[in-house]
C-alpha cells in the first residue's frame, strides 16, 4: 500500500494550531495537587464548589498500629505563573483512641513551561513545618521534615495528563513535647510514592500508591497508642497505601410520569466525588506490657470518602420526529448537554454533518480543562481599562467571516488544535467530515495518538487496508479504547461522509469515554474497587 503525504498547507496549519494550543494552556500544576496532602496516606472529600476546607481521613502507623484520623483540611493556593504556594491546614483526630493530630504545611512548586504543552513542576517546603500527634500516653512532635517532589503535565485540547513523584522523610519526638529536653525516643518515618491523573472538564482521577518504613529508636518508656503499656525497645514496621480521589459525572434519563405534559422527560446530570483509601502494613506485635515482639502482623482496611451529589437537570429537546431512530438516545443526550444547538424539530439524522457544525459540537463536547477551583493567580501585565473592550480577534480563515453562525467554534477549534484547515487560509465550512477525519479529532481532544505503534498502525477493522495514512494512528487508538466499533461485517468505511445521526452516536461514545472509562483506567489499575 502507498501511503499518502498530508499536504504540506495542513501540517503548516497543524503545527500552527498547537503552537496556539500551547500558548493558551494555562501554565500551572495540576488541579489536584493538594487536595490529599502530599503524605500519600490520606482523602479528602475533595473539590465543593465556595469550599476551601474539606472533609479528610488519613492512616498513621507511628505508633506500632494503623489508626483511621478524620477531620479537616483547609487548601489555600496562589500563584504568580511561575511560582505556586500551596499552604495545608489539618485538624484530625480518633474520638474512640483517643488521638489527635494537628499539622500545618507550606510548599513553593516551581513551574517550568517546556513550550511544547508540556510542564515540569518541582515541589519543596517552603517553611519549616509543624506538626504533633497526641495520643491517650505519648506526644509525637515533628522535629524535621525532607520533602521533595515533581511531576510531568501534558496538556492536551481536552485532558490534562500528569505524573510525578514524592520522597519524604519525617523524623518525630516521642514524649518530647514542648520540653527543651530529649526523651531520647524518635519515630522515623521515610516514603516514596508514584502518583498518575488527568483533569478535564467532564471528571478528574488521581492515584497514587505510597511504599513506606517506619522505625522507633531510643529508651524504653511512653505507651503505645490504645495498648496501654510502654515501649519496651527499638521496633520497624512497613506499610504500603494506595488512594484515588476521583470526580464522577453520570448522566441518567428521567421519564415524566404525569402524561399531561409539554416534554415526555430529560437527562439527569449527577456530579460527586468519590474517594477511596486502602493500605496493608506490617508491623510488630506488642506485649500486655507494650513491649514489641519479634513477630509482625499483617494489617489491611480501607476508608472511603463520598460526597453528596450535586444534581442538574438538563434541556428536554422536542425530538418527536426521531422517535425510534436508532441514534434517538444519542441525539436527545447531546441536545441536552447542549452539544448541538440547532433547533430540535430541524435535526435531520440522515443528513451529512458539516465540518462547521462539527466544530460547534466538538468544542462543547470536547470543552477546555477547567482552571485550577483552588488556585488563586496574582494579576500580571496590563489591563483593558474602565470602560474598554479587548479587540475583536481576525478571522483565522477567509472563508469564515466574523459573522458565520460557527465562527466563534470554528476559532476555537482551531485555536486549540482540534481541526485544520482544508486548505492555506480556508476552514471549508460546508464540507462534509468524513469517519477517518472524526477519529482524528477525537483522538487529537484526547492526546492519546501515542496508543498505536510507531512501526505502522494495524486496526482489526475489515477494510483496515482503505484507511487514509494520515488517519492510520488515530482509528487504531479509537479502536482500542472502544470509540468507534464497525458494521456487522467489521467495516468502518472510513472515507464516507458522517451523517447527523452518525455523528451523534460517536460524540456520545466520547463524552461517555471522557465522563466514565477514562477514569476507570486509572483507577481499576491502581486499586480493586
Amino acid at each position: 500500500m502507498v501511503k499518502k503525504r498530508a499536504p504540506i498547507a495542513f501540517c503548516a496549519a497543524l503545527a500552527l494550531a498547537l503552537a496556539l494550543a500551547v500558548a493558551l494552556a494555562p501554565v500551572a500544576g495540576s488541579a489536584l495537587d493538594g487536595v490529599a496532602g502530599f503524605e500519600g496516606t490520606g482523602i479528602s472529600s475533595g473539590h465543593v464548589a465556595g469550599r476551601a476546607t474539606l472533609e479528610f481521613s488519613e492512616y498513621i502507623f507511628v505508633t506500632g498500629e494503623p489508626i483511621l484520623l478524620k477531620g479537616t483540611i483547609a487548601i489555600a493556593k496562589t500563584s504568580n505563573g511561575s511560582t505556586e504556594t500551596t499552604s495545608l491546614s489539618y485538624k484530625l483526630s480518633n474520638v474512640g483512641r483517643k488521638v489527635q493530630l494537628t499539622r500545618e504545611l507550606t510548599f513553593t512548586t516551581e513551574v517550568e513551561d517546556k513550550g511544547n504543552g508540556q510542564v515540569v513542576t518541582t515541589t519543596a517546603l517552603a517553611r519549616d513545618p509543624s506538626e504533633k500527634i497526641v495520643t491517650d500516653g505519648d506526644t509525637y512532635t515533628l522535629r524535621s521534615l525532607d520533602f521533595t517532589r515533581t511531576s510531568l503535565i501534558d496538556t492536551q485540547p481536552a485532558v490534562s495528563y500528569y505524573s510525578g513523584n514524592t520522597w519524604y522523610r519525617k523524623s518525630y519526638e516521642v514524649g518530647g513535647g514542648a520540653s527543651t529536653t530529649s526523651s531520647g525516643r524518635f519515630v522515623d518515618v521515610e516514603a516514596v510514592s508514584s502518583f498518575y491523573g488527568f483533569d478535564q472538564a467532564w471528571g478528574r482521577a488521581d492515584v497514587e500508591e505510597t511504599d513506606m518504613t517506619i522505625e522507633y529508636s531510643g529508651a524504653a518508656g511512653g505507651t503505645v497508642a490504645g495498648a496501654g503499656g510502654s515501649n519496651g525497645g527499638p521496633w520497624a514496621g512497613a506499610a504500603s497505601v494506595r488512594r484515588s480521589q476521583s470526580t464522577v459525572t453520570e448522566l441518567r434519563y428521567v421519564e415524566n410520569e404525569p402524561t399531561a405534559i409539554s416534554f415526555r422527560g430529560g437527562f439527569l446530570e449527577t456530579r460527586r466525588n468519590d474517594n477511596v483509601l486502602e493500605y496493608t502494613a506490617r508491623l510488630p506485635e506488642f506485649t500486655a506490657a507494650g513491649a514489641p515482639t519479634d513477630r509482625l502482623l499483617r494489617h489491611a482496611d480501607s476508608a472511603v470518602i463520598a460526597t453528596f451529589p450535586s444534581t442538574k437537570r438538563l434541556v428536554s429537546p422536542d425530538l418527536r420526529h426521531l422517535r425510534g431512530h436508532w441514534a434517538e438516545e444519542a441525539i436527545a443526550k447531546l441536545f441536552g448537554l447542549e452539544v448541538f444547538s440547532s433547533r430540535p424539530t430541524q435535526f435531520i439524522a440522515e443528513q451529512q454533518i458539516t465540518r462547521a457544525e462539527f466544530a460547534g459540537a466538538i468544542v462543547a463536547a470536547a470543552k477546555a480543562v477547567p482552571a485550577d477551583p483552588f488556585l488563586r493567580v496574582s494579576a500580571r501585565g496590563a489591563t483593558t481599562g474602565a470602560g474598554r473592550r479587548a479587540p475583536e480577534p481576525a478571522p483565522s480563515f477567509t472563508d469564515v467571516p466574523a459573522t458565520h453562525e460557527q465562527f466563534a467554534a470554528i476559532e476555537e477549534a482551531f485555536s486549540r488544535g482540534l481541526m485544520m484547515p482544508m486548505a492555506q487560509n480556508r476552514f471549508s465550512p460546508n464540507a462534509t467530515i468524513t469517519v477517518a477525519d472524526a477519529a482524528v479529532v477525537f483522538i487529537r481532544a484526547l492526546g492519546l495518538s501515542s496508543l498505536a505503534s510507531p512501526h505502522g498502525a494495524i486496526t482489526e477493522y475489515a477494510d483496515d487496508a482503505s484507511i487514509p495514512d494520515y488517519a492510520r494512528d488515530a482509528l487504531y487508538a479509537a479502536q482500542r479504547i472502544g470509540l468507534l466499533r464497525g458494521d456487522g461485517q467489521g467495516n468502518i468505511y472510513p472515507s464516507r461522509a458522517l451523517t447527523k445521526g452518525e455523528a451523534a452516536v460517536m460524540l456520545d461514545r466520547f463524552v461517555e469515554y471522557m465522563r466514565e472509562e477514562l477514569r476507570k483506567d486509572y483507577r481499576e489499575r491502581m486499586l480493586d474497587y
